[in-house]
């Protein structure tokens, strides 16, 4: 195009040519846009979770219940939030669970501070703990007067920012993003959280066809008449060492780290490749269990202060005493990706923690050396620790911590991948796929069930796995059964296929992030060699950390080109 002043505008043959370029790069930017959206929508709905989530809690004529038992194997938090979904399908459920205090008033205290007892087969029982955003969505669908019951018993539930911090850079919470007000959590202890859930399963009489009992599952039942296709029950150990059976429609293992539910499959034949079944694509149930260990260990300091103390805590500006938070990782892996963060946990508890991967054995007995690692750390750029954090540690040197210190080690149980189960045999809670180490920092990945120190995992990985056999027990009671009795003869199969396809990215993420940790020892088989987020970086960050992402959402175009871009500019 030319212009000359005082004479019209005259177009030279350029123009075509110009308007086509910029059409083209128009509509190829609405197909790779388009491109994404229909990704998105189907990584969302296959493997976020939240679609199955959505249908919890919804309840069913009595003549559709089966009529038989479900029998479940732990009573934890995996445990009880499976016992509340199978409450909706089953006109019995029983939970075996070893403890047998948690039978009793002191295991649903209004106030866990107030137990006689404490959890001797739960680590993290007084350990660190932090609950995603999506957990406390899914409880919400489960109990509807969920925020009163958090308030009954003092637990918080407020936006979910956790003041992440990465080497000294804060991660920014995506807050504009989601209209000025971020998806709520429950801040809490593992111990308040169990006590609630307990309690609102079993202490308050709306579930009245769940009973808990104590005892330890020791076996499983193979059916009476030879049909090896699924288990007619369970054998368990009273306290009084007196064996007992019992008739079992499902058995669902949820015994955390004990995996308990290997040993019993294999005394009674199944999980074997010989067995007269397809076993192409299916491994021996021996060989479907797969572990890295990347040597963590962490201690944990629960400061229990007056309210006068806590009165004195340094808060910064953009937190309240409620909600108090602070993580930080280490920059470089040299010392183990070092971690350390400072919550507000149960009541007037206040959890220092402290976290690492070493050949040695590394303790953090004392507020001094919890200072003492905080002025070790290294930051990007060398840039400082918040001032107000050690001036919170000087305050709660006048307290008396209790110390709580383990190591770890990450199994995977690949039962989606093992011949010859069961079909009315399911695992979930930590007999399943687990996060890595930043399930410590980051509440994508924190506490659920019993062995993994990986927090959020647990309990948000647990309450995917009771709605993906929501799922599946609602596909079952529209489906014939014999006597309304026995569930499909694919049960089995359908959930741990489901159930892989919704948690299998927590795994891969968490796990070659601790690759990057040199004293760790991969998988048999895999290697060690298998700066600032801007807006939209953060929302993909945080959603992701919560729950409420999906596998291709890091793959928007335009967070792509930006990263093309930097990596082009060197920056």
């Amino acid at each position: 195009m030319v212009f000359q002043a005082g004479q019209p505008l005259k177009f030279t043959a350029v123009q075509p040519i110009f308007l086509l370029t910029i059409t083209i790069g128009v509509v190829f930017h609405g197909l790779v846009y388009s491109v994404w959206r229909v990704l998105r929508w189907y990584s969302f709905r296959r493997h976020s979770g939240i679609p199955e989530i959505e249908e919890l809690g919804k309840t069913h004529p009595l003549e559709q219940k089966l009529d038989g038992t479900a029998i479940i194997c732990g009573g934890s938090i995996a445990g009880l939030l499976t016992a509340r979904v199978c409450a909706d399908f089953f006109k019995q459920v029983i939970i075996v669970e070893p403890e047998e205090w948690l039978t009793g008033e002191d295991g649903m205290r209004r106030f866990c501070s107030e137990q006689e007892h404490k959890r001797t087969r739960v680590m993290q029982y007084t350990s660190l703990h932090g609950s995603q955003a999506l957990l406390y969505a899914g409880l919400r669908e489960l109990f509807p007067d969920l925020d009163e019951q958090c308030r009954y018993s003092g637990l918080g539930v407020f936006p979910g920012d956790r003041k992440n911090n990465f080497a000294g850079t804060p991660i920014p919470a995506p807050v504009d993003s989601y209209g000025g007000t971020l998806p709520k959590t429950i801040y809490s202890g593992r111990a308040g959280l169990e006590t609630l859930l307990r309690r609102l399963v079993l202490g308050r009489g709306s579930y009245p066809n769940i009973t808990q009992i104590a005892g330890t599952v020791v076996g499983v039942l193979p059916h009476s008449e030879g049909d090896a296709s699924h288990v007619s029950g369970v054998k368990i150990r009273r306290p009084d060492l007196t064996i007992e059976e019992l008739d079992a429609s499902l058995v669902v293992d949820c015994t955390g780290p004990t995996r308990a539910g290997i040993k019993w499959l294999s005394q009674s034949g199944y999980g074997t490749t010989n067995a007269n079944t397809d076993s192409s694509s299916k491994v021996a149930l021996q060989n479907a269990r797969i572990s890295f260990d990347q040597k963590l260990q962490y201690s944990t300091l629960t400061c229990k202060v007056t309210p006068e103390t806590l009165a004195k805590l340094p808060i910064p500006p953009d937190q309240t005493p409620e909600t108090v938070t602070f993580t930080l990782l280490e920059d470089g892996v040299e010392n183990g990706r070092r971690v350390i963060a400072l919550i507000r946990g149960d009541g007037n508890e206040i959890s220092l923690f402290a976290g690492q991967s070493s050949d040695e054995s590394v303790k953090y007995e004392s507020l001094d050396s919890m200072r003492s690692l905080a002025q070790e750390l290294k930051t990007y750029q060398k840039r400082p620790i918040p001032g107000w954090l050690y001036e919170a540690i000087d305050i709660l040197e006048e307290a008396q911590p209790e110390i709580q210190f383990s190591h770890v080690r990450i199994p995977y149980i690949q039962y989606h991948r093992t011949v010859n189960l069961p079909s009315n045999f399911v695992a979930l809670g930590d007999m399943d796929p687990i996060y890595g180490y930043l399930s410590f920092l980051f509440p994508t990945l924190l506490h659920v069930s019993d062995y993994r120190v990986n927090a959020s995992q647990g309990c948000t990985k647990a309450l995917i796995g009771a709605a993906v056999l929501n799922k599946i027990l609602l596909k079952s009671i529209k489906t014939p059964v014999t006597n309304n009795k026995h569930l499909p003869t694919n049960f089995s199969e359908e959930f741990f296929k489901e159930h892989f396809d919704k948690t299998d990215a927590f795994w891969q993420l968490t796990h070659l992030l601790d690759y990057g940790i040199p004293c760790t020892t991969p998988v048999p088989g895999e290697n060690l060699e298998a700066g600032s987020l801007d807006a939209q970086a953060a929302r993909v960050f945080w959603d992701g950390a919560n729950g409420f992402g999906s596998a291709v959402d890091i793959f928007h175009p335009w967070l792509v080109l930006k990263t093309l871009f930097d990596t082009a500019i060197g920056g």
